[in-house]
């Protein structure tokens, strides 16, 4: 979760225009392999039509994968810091998805809103994220979907991944994408101060999501999707 001393809009505003950029080169591309799946998972068996959120959405990645693969659906993104929607509204697809510059604390939408709800990389960001997760539970309808793709504090120590690739490696080809340092010196900082998977899993059912599975994604755990309903 974001430390009270941390402008997390800030930083986002910083990066926004080579956020994906940042995203593709620390990751080696597999951000777009974990987004994929994430949506099948999000969107398998839902109605032809369904009014989604995507939380969090940045620069529209998410949102714009939904619609790939659920070209009916109805996509909302919402985000607190605009000139990351604004970075996305360029992408293909990106003009069919309605934009809230939206608090993640405080969610414009009425209760039961949406059918399913999409965050990617944003509850960690949250400066409190049982406030954020009460609002996600508000917004999603009962028997409706709630799928996370996050990094999480690992269980254990991984002396190879948190050492080497999360502590060092990822900030610093974050750092040679975006010119930005600062920036991603926060990113395993707000890992280390962030829940375990089962920690987190525990928080959504606190929310009351009644059954919460989570899976960790390859390679080697460093994320993880978790669905709830």
């Amino acid at each position: 979760m974001a430390s009270a001393a941390t402008d997390v809009r800030a930083i986002f505003d910083r990066i926004a225009g080579r956020y994906d950029t940042a995203n593709r080169v620390m990751s080696a591309g597999l951000d777009v392999l974990w987004r994929r799946r994430a949506m099948r998972l999000l969107l398998d068996g839902l109605d032809p039509s369904p009014w989604v959120l995507d939380l969090g959405a940045g620069t529209l990645d998410g949102a714009v994968e939904i619609l790939r693969q659920r070209p009916s659906a109805q996509v909302v993104a919402a985000d607190f810091t605009r000139a990351m929607l604004v970075a996305g509204r360029r992408k293909p697809g990106a003009a069919l998805v309605a934009l809230h510059a939206a608090d993640s604390h405080r969610l414009p939408y009425r209760d039961g809103a949406f059918l399913a709800a999409f965050s990617g990389f944003c509850v960690r960001n949250l400066r409190d994220p049982a406030l954020g997760l009460a609002e996600l539970r508000r917004v999603v309808r009962p028997g409706g979907r709630l799928v996370l793709l996050e990094f999480f504090r690992p269980a254990r120590p991984r002396p190879f991944w948190d050492g080497l690739v999360t502590n060092r490696l990822m900030p610093l080809l974050g750092w040679a994408a975006s010119g930005d340092r600062a920036a991603y010196r926060y990113l395993p900082e707000s890992i280390r101060r962030f829940d375990t998977r089962g920690d987190f899993e525990a928080r959504l059912r606190a929310a009351g999501f009644a059954t919460v599975r989570g899976q960790d994604l390859f390679p080697g755990g460093i994320a993880s999707l978790v669905e709830a309903r």
